[in-house]
């Protein structure tokens, strides 16, 4: 048998000095045994900086720090993958790290787990959901209820048309969206969400030019390739005042062998970024560049395009600076 630490006959300073040099997970499963250790946990001050849950066939809960991070996994426990998944009733977690499920000594639901992690780690509107395939055996309102303060939401593949709508039309108040597909037969419908006031909206499928110019989001990231004639003419419509809250747009063009700077810019009055000024924006955004332009709307607001050939596909950045 291993030797146990008399933890508890400490003086509490020195009790919270040991807590100190625990791992965020450690301390965790800690605050599960009893009120004084919760107590004792939320004490430390740590403060998460994001939850994520990605809900498939299972859920997946991280909780995300400065420079750590860990899991929780919660099974329904039945072979059937398509059976309810009822997130009312108390369930046991684990871990990748630790493969026995366990639960505090009074059972929680999904829900106490939720808010047990967000009074401990001090993160109560910090979270983003992520549906996946499987994700149907969830009963919505169940889910729209415990899930009430969801700052980002992704639904991605294997998701229907029907569960889309129905995880959409559940989630409000949203600063972040990613949209795998357009679950909308009409095209109006999708768009509602490109003119929302997000701070950033991911979309996969494809999107015309009058999508791209309602978007009304800080930062866009449009993945399915575009045409080098619709980011031309897009780029003209933002310099004639579209996109007034637009500060950072990523997308992409095939066939890049057909797209030389002129043919990208045509008609576009622009100049070029000096090399140092580009090397610090290129430090700043993370990015590799090409080259790099500067573009001026009608109002003055400058921007820059940066470019990327690579492997046939020119990756563009818009950075616009208010």
């Amino acid at each position: 048998m291993e030797p146990t630490f008399p933890l508890f006959r400490l003086p509490e300073n020195a009790i919270v000095h040991v807590l100190q040099n625990i791992n965020s997970d450690r301390l965790f499963i800690f605050s599960l045994v009893s009120t004084k250790t919760k107590n004792l946990v939320t004490s430390l001050g740590l403060r998460a900086v994001s939850v994520y849950i990605r809900i498939s066939f299972e859920i997946c809960l991280n909780v995300n720090f400065d420079t750590s991070g860990w899991n929780l996994i919660f099974s329904n426990g039945s072979d059937d993958q398509n059976a309810e998944f009822d997130i009312t009733l108390p369930i046991s977690a684990s871990t990748f790290s630790l493969h026995q499920p366990f639960q505090p000594s009074t059972p929680f639901n999904f829900s106490d787990w939720l808010n047990h992690i967000g009074t401990v780690f001090c993160c109560t509107n910090l979270l983003t959901v992520q549906f996946g395939a499987g994700s149907e055996q969830f009963e919505m309102e169940s889910l729209k209820n415990t899930l009430n303060n969801v700052n980002g939401l992704a639904i991605t593949e294997g998701v229907t048309d029907i569960h889309s709508k129905q995880i959409l039309n559940s989630f409000k108040d949203l600063n972040e969206l990613a949209l795998e597909s357009n679950p909308f037969e009409d095209t109006r419908e999708v768009q509602k969400f490109f003119i929302q006031n997000f701070e950033k909206i991911e979309f996969r499928d494809v999107y015309s030019l009058d999508d791209m110019v309602l978007v009304n989001s800080e930062k866009v990231r449009f993945t399915h390739p575009t045409t080098h004639k619709q980011f031309n003419r897009f780029v003209k419509h933002w310099i004639r005042g579209s996109n007034p809250r637009l500060q950072d747009m990523f997308l992409s063009i095939d066939n890049t062998n057909s797209v030389s700077r002129e043919v990208l810019l045509k008609g576009i009055h622009c100049v070029d970024v000096a090399e140092e000024e580009q090397q610090n924006i290129c430090e700043e955004q993370g990015i590799v560049s090409d080259y790099m332009v500067e573009i001026r709307r009608n109002d003055g607001t400058p921007a820059v395009i940066a470019t990327k050939d690579f492997e046939n596909i020119l990756y563009i950045r818009f950075f616009a600076y208010y």
